[in-house]
């Protein structure tokens, strides 16, 4: 799994991300990809480079809680956007830490 080290938004610091698998529709690979810190998570569109950066943690679904978590809106420069696209994880690729049976 790729990890990025991004400043979005009102950050001070960089902070190391991971990348989420594309999620899929009927028609095709979703435009938005999710992003997520120790400390934050994000959501951008891939069409634009907008999204938005939440303020405290959680998971990238708490974004949509925009009245709890207050998320803030953030430009991504495209090539960051293509870098973050390209390096999503896909089906076949290992993620985390798998299981071992025994």
């Amino acid at each position: 799994m790729k990890h990025f080290e991004l400043k979005l938004g009102n950050m001070r610091k960089a902070q190391d991300f991971i990348v989420y698998p594309r999620s899929y529709n009927e028609q095709g690979p979703e435009p938005t990809i999710f992003i997520q810190s120790d400390k934050r998570c994000a959501e951008i569109n891939t069409e634009t480079g907008e999204g938005l950066l939440s303020t405290a943690g959680g998971h990238p679904g708490f974004l949509k809680l925009s009245n709890v978590f207050n998320p803030l809106p953030i430009k991504v420069d495209m090539e960051t956007v293509a870098l973050l696209t390209d390096s999503q994880p896909k089906s076949g690729d290992k993620i985390g830490h798998g299981v071992y049976v025994a």
